[in-house]
Protein backbone atom coordinates (compact mmCIF):
# COMPACT_ATOMS: atom_id res chain seq x y z
CA UNK A 1 0.00 0.00 0.00
CA UNK A 2 1.39 3.42 -0.94
CA UNK A 3 1.55 6.37 1.42
CA UNK A 4 2.68 9.95 1.09
CA UNK A 5 4.94 12.23 3.11
CA UNK A 6 6.42 15.63 2.48
CA UNK A 7 10.02 15.99 1.35
CA UNK A 8 12.67 15.80 4.04
CA UNK A 9 16.20 17.21 3.95
CA UNK A 10 17.76 13.77 3.49
CA UNK A 11 20.31 13.30 0.75
CA UNK A 12 18.62 12.37 -2.51
CA UNK A 13 21.84 11.50 -4.36
CA UNK A 14 21.07 10.51 -7.94
CA UNK A 15 17.73 12.29 -8.12
CA UNK A 16 19.15 15.45 -6.60
CA UNK A 17 22.03 15.31 -9.06
CA UNK A 18 19.60 14.97 -11.95
CA UNK A 19 17.48 17.89 -10.73
CA UNK A 20 20.62 20.02 -10.53
CA UNK A 21 21.75 18.95 -14.02
CA UNK A 22 18.40 19.66 -15.67
CA UNK A 23 17.64 22.87 -13.79
CA UNK A 24 21.18 24.29 -13.80
CA UNK A 25 20.13 25.66 -10.42
CA UNK A 26 22.05 26.65 -7.34
CA UNK A 27 21.95 24.45 -4.25
CA UNK A 28 19.31 26.78 -2.81
CA UNK A 29 17.19 26.56 -5.96
CA UNK A 30 17.46 22.79 -6.01
CA UNK A 31 16.32 22.64 -2.38
CA UNK A 32 13.37 24.88 -3.24
CA UNK A 33 12.35 22.39 -5.93
CA UNK A 34 12.77 19.44 -3.57
CA UNK A 35 10.72 21.17 -0.88
CA UNK A 36 7.80 21.45 -3.32
CA UNK A 37 7.67 17.68 -3.84
CA UNK A 38 5.64 15.07 -1.98
CA UNK A 39 7.07 11.59 -1.43
CA UNK A 40 5.02 8.50 -2.22
CA UNK A 41 6.19 5.15 -0.84
CA UNK A 42 5.20 2.39 -3.24
CA UNK A 43 5.00 -1.36 -2.92
CA UNK A 44 5.48 -3.62 -5.92
CA UNK A 45 2.32 -3.45 -8.03
CA UNK A 46 1.14 -0.05 -6.80
CA UNK A 47 -0.02 2.41 -9.47
CA UNK A 48 0.75 6.11 -9.65
CA UNK A 49 -1.33 6.45 -12.82
CA UNK A 50 -3.87 4.22 -14.54
CA UNK A 51 -4.61 4.19 -18.24
CA UNK A 52 -7.71 6.28 -18.97
CA UNK A 53 -7.28 8.54 -15.93
CA UNK A 54 -6.13 12.15 -16.14
CA UNK A 55 -2.45 12.71 -15.33
CA UNK A 56 -2.01 15.89 -13.28
CA UNK A 57 1.42 15.24 -11.78
CA UNK A 58 5.12 15.15 -12.58
CA UNK A 59 7.06 12.19 -11.16
CA UNK A 60 10.60 12.09 -9.73
CA UNK A 61 12.01 8.61 -9.04
CA UNK A 62 14.21 8.56 -5.95
CA UNK A 63 14.68 4.77 -5.79
CA UNK A 64 13.23 1.62 -7.30
CA UNK A 65 11.57 1.57 -10.71
CA UNK A 66 8.23 1.97 -12.45
CA UNK A 67 6.90 0.62 -15.74
CA UNK A 68 4.93 2.68 -18.25
CA UNK A 69 2.69 0.44 -20.35
CA UNK A 70 -0.67 0.23 -22.06
CA UNK A 71 -3.25 -2.49 -22.65
CA UNK A 72 -4.64 -3.30 -26.09
CA UNK A 73 -6.47 -6.43 -27.22
CA UNK A 74 -5.83 -8.12 -23.85
CA UNK A 75 -2.09 -7.62 -24.10
CA UNK A 76 0.18 -5.11 -22.37
CA UNK A 77 2.92 -3.22 -24.18
CA UNK A 78 5.86 -1.68 -22.32
CA UNK A 79 6.56 1.91 -23.33
CA UNK A 80 9.29 2.81 -20.84
CA UNK A 81 10.95 1.83 -17.59
CA UNK A 82 11.45 4.74 -15.21
CA UNK A 83 14.45 4.15 -12.96
CA UNK A 84 16.32 5.93 -10.17
CA UNK A 85 16.91 9.60 -10.87
CA UNK A 86 14.44 9.91 -13.73
CA UNK A 87 11.91 12.73 -14.01
CA UNK A 88 8.88 12.35 -16.25
CA UNK A 89 5.13 12.55 -16.76
CA UNK A 90 2.54 11.22 -19.21
CA UNK A 91 3.02 14.35 -21.26
CA UNK A 92 -0.03 14.27 -23.54
CA UNK A 93 -2.43 13.72 -20.65
CA UNK A 94 -0.58 16.21 -18.43
CA UNK A 95 -0.55 19.05 -20.96
CA UNK A 96 -4.03 18.54 -22.42
CA UNK A 97 -5.76 17.05 -19.36
CA UNK A 98 -7.02 14.15 -21.46
CA UNK A 99 -7.23 10.45 -20.46
CA UNK A 100 -3.77 8.90 -20.08
CA UNK A 101 -2.64 6.50 -22.78
CA UNK A 102 -0.52 4.49 -20.33
CA UNK A 103 -0.50 3.13 -16.81
CA UNK A 104 2.47 3.67 -14.50
CA UNK A 105 3.05 0.81 -12.06
CA UNK A 106 5.78 0.21 -9.51
CA UNK A 107 7.95 -2.79 -10.42
CA UNK A 108 9.43 -3.05 -6.94
CA UNK A 109 9.42 -1.21 -3.63
CA UNK A 110 10.01 2.37 -4.78
CA UNK A 111 10.19 5.95 -3.58
CA UNK A 112 8.65 8.41 -6.04
CA UNK A 113 8.30 12.13 -5.46
CA UNK A 114 5.39 13.96 -7.08
CA UNK A 115 4.24 17.49 -7.76
CA UNK A 116 0.74 18.37 -8.92
CA UNK A 117 0.23 20.35 -12.13
CA UNK A 118 -1.22 23.26 -10.16
CA UNK A 119 1.75 23.40 -7.80
CA UNK A 120 4.17 22.85 -10.67
CA UNK A 121 2.70 25.76 -12.65
CA UNK A 122 2.97 28.01 -9.60
CA UNK A 123 6.60 27.04 -8.98
CA UNK A 124 7.51 27.53 -12.65
CA UNK A 125 6.28 31.13 -12.50
CA UNK A 126 8.69 32.07 -9.72
CA UNK A 127 11.61 29.70 -10.24
CA UNK A 128 13.80 30.02 -13.33
CA UNK A 129 15.60 26.83 -12.32
CA UNK A 130 12.39 24.80 -12.13
CA UNK A 131 11.16 26.27 -15.42
CA UNK A 132 14.45 25.18 -16.99
CA UNK A 133 14.06 21.70 -15.49
CA UNK A 134 10.61 21.28 -17.05
CA UNK A 135 11.78 22.53 -20.45
CA UNK A 136 14.84 20.28 -20.54
CA UNK A 137 12.84 17.27 -19.34
CA UNK A 138 10.47 17.70 -22.30
CA UNK A 139 13.36 18.31 -24.72
CA UNK A 140 15.20 15.17 -23.65
CA UNK A 141 12.00 13.11 -23.73
CA UNK A 142 11.32 14.30 -27.28
CA UNK A 143 14.88 13.52 -28.38
CA UNK A 144 14.62 10.04 -26.89
CA UNK A 145 11.24 9.44 -28.54
CA UNK A 146 12.73 10.48 -31.90
CA UNK A 147 15.57 7.99 -31.49
CA UNK A 148 13.10 5.24 -30.63
CA UNK A 149 10.92 5.97 -33.67
CA UNK A 150 13.93 5.93 -35.99
CA UNK A 151 15.15 2.69 -34.41
CA UNK A 152 11.77 0.99 -34.84
CA UNK A 153 11.57 2.09 -38.47
CA UNK A 154 15.12 1.29 -39.54
CA UNK A 155 16.72 -1.23 -37.14
CA UNK A 156 16.13 -4.96 -36.94
CA UNK A 157 15.51 -6.70 -33.62
CA UNK A 158 19.21 -7.35 -33.01
CA UNK A 159 20.12 -3.70 -33.57
CA UNK A 160 17.31 -2.51 -31.30
CA UNK A 161 18.46 -4.92 -28.59
CA UNK A 162 22.09 -3.84 -28.89
CA UNK A 163 21.07 -0.19 -28.55
CA UNK A 164 19.14 -0.91 -25.35
CA UNK A 165 22.05 -3.02 -24.10
CA UNK A 166 24.41 -0.09 -24.68
CA UNK A 167 22.22 2.78 -23.43
CA UNK A 168 20.25 1.28 -20.53
CA UNK A 169 20.89 -0.69 -17.37
CA UNK A 170 17.67 -2.64 -17.86
CA UNK A 171 18.93 -5.96 -19.12
CA UNK A 172 20.35 -7.40 -15.92
CA UNK A 173 17.61 -6.03 -13.70
CA UNK A 174 14.21 -6.45 -15.38
CA UNK A 175 12.24 -9.40 -16.80
CA UNK A 176 12.90 -10.15 -20.46
CA UNK A 177 9.17 -9.93 -21.22
CA UNK A 178 9.32 -6.17 -20.55
CA UNK A 179 12.44 -5.68 -22.65
CA UNK A 180 11.03 -7.70 -25.55
CA UNK A 181 7.77 -5.73 -25.40
CA UNK A 182 9.69 -2.43 -25.42
CA UNK A 183 11.74 -3.30 -28.52
CA UNK A 184 8.77 -4.91 -30.28
CA UNK A 185 9.76 -8.58 -30.48
CA UNK A 186 8.53 -11.78 -28.86
CA UNK A 187 10.31 -13.03 -25.78
CA UNK A 188 11.54 -16.11 -27.64
CA UNK A 189 12.96 -13.91 -30.42
CA UNK A 190 14.76 -11.79 -27.84
CA UNK A 191 16.23 -14.91 -26.24
CA UNK A 192 17.61 -15.95 -29.64
CA UNK A 193 19.07 -12.48 -30.22
CA UNK A 194 20.80 -12.55 -26.83
CA UNK A 195 22.22 -16.00 -27.51
CA UNK A 196 23.94 -14.92 -30.72
CA UNK A 197 27.62 -14.13 -30.66
CA UNK A 198 28.75 -10.75 -31.96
Amino acid sequence: MSNETTHSKSTLSKLKTEIKRLSNGTDTEVEEILDALTLTVLDKGDFILKQGHICNQYFFVESGSVRLYYWKNDKDYTVWLGTEGQIFTELDSYLNQTPALVSIESMEASLVYRITKEKSDELAKKSVAYNTLLRRTVEEAFANMSRNIISFQSDDATERYRRIEKEKNWLSKYPLKYISSFIGVTQSSLSRVRARKD
